[in-house]
């Protein structure tokens, strides 16, 4: 270790201690101090696991060993399990040294046991939890002993979240392994066996104000009993329901962690309840009756659309000239009419006395979207940023919170709207831009207020317990981690794609086959790809299913590796059984003959339209074994497995919470440049008409988020 970080580490180190000295104020009691045990430090090196090499976590940091921050340049060669634990040890003196101080603080003795526990909590947590507005720093204050084992065990377990909501299933587990070494003082113990949890999420509603978390805790084999009740203004609740539309009662026992959403009818629940419907669909105008009246706004035109609709409806007029004049800069008034129109469907008129977008102007000062005497002059022109405030509001949209996916501006209200697809701005290169100190033409505010008007709360899997896929609503499975991917932050530039969030260093990759035929992978590797995804060969599709190595495989991974580019392969899947599986997998593995490999080897399977396919109808549990199959022979063989699929296989096909074990290869081409896919995934193949030197015609063009 480099000296600067050990003088970093000691300053700290003492810098702890003396806050956690002047804790001992008032009437503080005498107590026992520790050190965390042995048995402590090798539970903690069995929870977090170890890893010798520098690796980049979820928010971005470098860690090494069993979860220490560190500079990643301080460990070029990696660290030794012993090295590991040296640091771990170290690190653990500053956590000892805040909650030994909190003991001493309130004069609160515990055993070495449930300080062990409470430094495994703090090593993942920190010291947030020291904090007697939470339960288990009250409760600790209070007498632990005042408090059942189901209370203690919802007080610690509680904190398994990540992101706000998300659960996250090996904190549960650490957790309820915490909980039962501080009641029974058990390093090895079946707390993750004794108690399961239901996640009460209250869809648009308040929790119940007695209900300390959304996720409560239960002990297995035990009747749940009375169930939170949360509230919504206006709204009646009518249950707890599953994603799969069963309702909870509070009578069953509990057996498995449950996910439960909250119902609400209309009317405050002083009356019969009627249950909330969707209203039917309004007809769609039938925009061919309408006749042009604007010389200046061609069919051609991209704002010809917007301009169109809102002429429809009589949302906007032309000049008397016959003109609409689409590059006309807006003043504040007529923005203020476009926007709170459309956002509130209220219309306070003109003004007959005054400025005729005065009563406008009093509309956006009730609503909280500009500020009194925030625009003096209705006639003046407004900029984009005092547009994106105004419109959110009027909304009802929260700034949102996150990496903003323009250049040129970091706002929430600008960033909510692009989230909400209100707007969009314009790209240059792999930037994105706002441009929020400028006014706003009437071809624009069109194709806004056209959004708005359009608008509907999108779908959240997380809170509603679905995902919406081909007019249908499936199941979220709650053991499969999502793809933590903001995708608003991906920018095309040709046939390269960006993804500007600097947590990731991303690759730019390609896949190729026999049906690229001859390629120049010298010029290939200096156009900028970085890696490619070669296929070893395919299965036929028909009856038969022979086994068939691509005619330019060699070709092709000896030219890739000579020039310089990182390699991995993928074999065309048709099994139908395991053992054809494992016939893939063999043929692959003697293809590649030990060849090193920096990506990994690929299952793709896919569904072919051909009505003499053999994977046709495939039961999906079948076709889960065939990819285990193949993924686990290529572990075995040293090489790293990954599966591919598209947004279809993905969730009408493949048993995802079977393959969280394996990185996924997910394929989607869209127009608007962000994917689709809730799971996670490791590369995205974004286009299959990609354009790269050295290779005649199209390619398919990949983006690896955590490049190997």
């Amino acid at each position: 270790m480099k000296i600067e970080t050990f003088l970093k580490k000691l300053l700290s180190l003492g810098l702890c201690l003396l806050l956690a000295m002047t804790l001992l104020v008032g009437d503080a009691v005498a107590v026992e101090t520790f050190t965390t045990s042995d048995e402590a430090v090798a539970m903690i090196e069995e929870l977090e696991g170890f890893r010798q090499m520098p690796y980049v976590g979820t928010n971005g940091k470098w860690y090494v060993g069993y979860g220490l921050e560190c500079d990643p340049a301080d460990y070029p060669e990696g660290i030794s399990p012993e090295e590991g634990e040296r640091l771990l040890r170290e690190h653990l003196v500053q956590d000892e040294a805040w909650v030994n101080g909190f003991l001493m603080q309130y004069g609160i003795s515990v055993t070495q046991y449930q300080f062990d526990a409470l430094i495994s909590f703090t090593y993942t947590l920190g010291t947030q939890w020291i904090n007697p507005s939470y339960r288990l720093c009250a409760y600790l204050i209070n007498g632990i002993e005042n408090y059942s084992e189901a209370e203690v065990v919802n007080a610690i377990a509680t904190w398994c979240h990540s992101g706000g909501n998300t659960i996250l299933e090996n904190l549960v587990e650490r957790r309820l392994r915490e909980a039962f070494l501080f009641l029974y003082g058990q390093y090895e113990n079946d707390g993750p066996q004794r108690y399961c949890y239901i996640d009460y999420e209250p869809n648009g509603g308040t929790s119940d104000p007695a209900q300390d978390s959304r996720t409560v805790f239960y002990p297995i084999g035990t009747v749940y009993g009375a169930l939170p009740v949360p509230a919504m203004a206006g709204r009646s609740f009518q249950g707890w329901y599953t994603a799969g539309g069963v309702q909870l009662t509070g009578e069953e026992v509990a057996m498995g962690s449950l996910y439960v959403y909250a119902r609400w009818g209309e009317g405050d629940g002083t009356g019969p309840v009627t249950p909330s419907v969707t209203p039917p669909a309004e007809p769609k105008p039938d925009y061919s009756t309408w006749v042009n009246p604007y010389k200046d706004v061609k069919e051609g035109d991209w704002y010809y659309t917007y301009v169109r609709e809102l002429s429809y409806h009589n949302i906007v007029s032309g000049y008397p000239d016959g003109t609409f004049q689409p590059n006309k800069e807006l003043s504040a008034g007529e923005a203020l009419k476009l926007l709170l129109v459309a956002a509130t469907k209220t219309d306070p008129g003109a003004s007959a006395s005054g400025h005729w977008a005065s009563g406008y102007l009093g509309l956006a000062e009730s609503l909280g979207c500009v500020t009194p005497g925030g625009i003096a002059d209705l006639d003046a022109p407004i900029d984009r940023l005092s547009i994106a405030g105004i419109a959110a509001i009027a909304m009802n949209l929260q700034p949102a919170e996150g990496i903003t996916p323009f250049s040129d501006v970091d706002d929430g209200y600008v960033l909510a709207l692009y989230e909400a697809g209100i707007i969009t701005g314009d790209t240059q290169g792999s930037q994105r831009f706002y441009h929020p100190g400028s006014g706003i033409t009437r071809a624009e505010m069109c194709t806004i207020v056209s959004r708005i008007r359009g608008y509907e709360l999108p779908n959240d899997p997380s809170l509603s317990g679905y995902i919406e896929y081909g007019g249908k609503q499936i199941p979220v499975l709650w053991d499969v981690p999502t793809a933590p991917y903001n995708r608003d932050l991906f920018v095309k530039d040709g046939s390269w794609m960006y993804y500007n969030d600097p947590a990731y260093t991303t690759a730019i990759g390609i896949d190729v086959s026999s049906h690229q035929k001859e390629i120049d992978w010298e010029k290939v590797a200096a156009s900028g790809v970085e890696f490619v995804m070669i296929r070893v060969g395919y299965r036929g599709y028909g009856a038969e299913g022979t086994l068939n190595l691509d005619p330019y495989f060699q070709q092709n991974i000896l030219g890739a590796s000579q020039a310089g580019l990182k390699i991995g392969v993928y074999f065309f899947s048709q099994a139908i059984t395991a053992v054809e599986a494992a016939e893939e997998a063999q043929f692959v593995l003697n293809a590649l003959g030990g060849f090193p490999l920096t990506y990994p080897v690929v299952y793709d399977w896919e569904t072919v339209s051909s009505s003499g396919a053999r994977t046709k109808g495939l039961d999906s549990t079948i076709l889960t074994d065939c990819a285990v199959t193949f993924c686990e022979m290529v572990a075995a063989s040293g090489y790293e497995p990954m599966i591919y699929y598209n947004l279809p296989v993905g969730y009408n096909h493949y048993q995802l919470d079977r393959l969280t074990a394996y990185d996924k290869w997910f394929a989607q081409y869209t127009s608007k440049n962000k994917p689709d896919m809730y799971y996670d995934y490791r590369i995205w193949q974004y286009t299959d008409s990609g354009s790269v030197p050295g290779i005649e015609g199209k390619v398919d063009m990949n983006i690896a988020f955590l490049p190997y």
